[in-house]
């Protein structure tokens, strides 16, 4: 593996505390084909731009990716769609200044948890992109690992319902889903989910993939893969006996 250089607390929004963060990580000679714009876990109240840093790093160091790791508001200081809008401006920020600091061809948006709910919103509802001056077709695939399409529990948990409840409406990723694709969109995808997953979780994301199918989404654009022996966001931090994630490798294999 290489060296990396990893920059910390960039501001990517002003006047946001630790929430308008973001983290840097660099591959030696700063030039890679990738940049991945990644977002963590914690069900929208919980959870730290370094939670995964390790990944970041292998990533990096692999040579594969520059990574980016945002913070963004949380429950209860911030309610939806707040945390979806700063995920859209740690993307827009990326765009305009990750070039200053490495050279990358494709784009790609990701996070596992709450973090792919976030990426989901990001792709099915581009308004919030749009918003900040960022064309949802400049992006290459995303990684949905684990994500939630429908309502996601925390925000149901705000409106005073119970978290377990499964809704689709504005706040659904799988809601935006009603207009047929452009069959030479070369966007690629990749689901994940645990095989002891959330009840439910595995169910929801088997769910969204067959209405994108339904709608255009080209079956061999569409990866998909259950994560044997797992429970919820446990297989991005196992390790094999050299210290390396497998997670990484599948990863890698995605992006290309």
């Amino acid at each position: 593996m290489s060296e990396i250089r990893i920059i910390e607390d960039i501001v990517y929004q002003e006047n946001m505390g630790e929430a308008g963060l973001l983290d840097l990580y660099l591959p030696e000679g700063n030039a890679s084909g990738t940049l991945l714009i990644y977002f963590h876990g914690g069900g929208l109240e919980g959870g730290d731009k370094k939670d995964d840093s390790g990944v970041y790093k292998e990533l990096a160091a692999s040579g594969t990716a520059v990574v980016v790791s945002a913070n963004y508001r949380m429950y209860p200081l911030a309610k939806y769609p707040e945390y979806v809008e700063d995920a859209a401006r740690s993307v827009a920020w990326s765009l305009a200044h990750v070039k200053e600091y490495a050279a990358y061809e494709h784009v790609y948006i990701g996070g596992i948890s709450a973090g792919a709910y976030l990426s989901m919103m990001l792709h099915f509802q581009p308004k919030f992109l749009a918003e900040c001056g960022v064309d949802e077709r400049e992006i290459a695939g995303y990684i949905f690992d684990e994500g939630q399409p429908t309502v996601h529990f925390n925000v149901l948990r705000e409106r005073g319902m119970n978290p377990k409840a499964v809704r689709v409406d504005e706040a659904a990723p799988i809601y935006y889903l009603t207009d047929e694709q452009d069959v030479n969109d070369s966007r690629k995808f990749l689901f994940l989910v645990a095989e002891h997953d959330i009840e439910g979780r595995r169910e929801q994301n088997e769910l969204m993939i067959g209405t994108m199918r339904a709608f255009g989404y080209a079956k061999e654009r569409i990866s998909y893969h259950i994560l044997k022996g797992c429970e919820h966001a446990q297989y991005l931090y196992q390790t094999d006996e050299t210290g390396r994630h497998p997670y990484v490798e599948m990863l890698c294999d995605f992006m290309g």
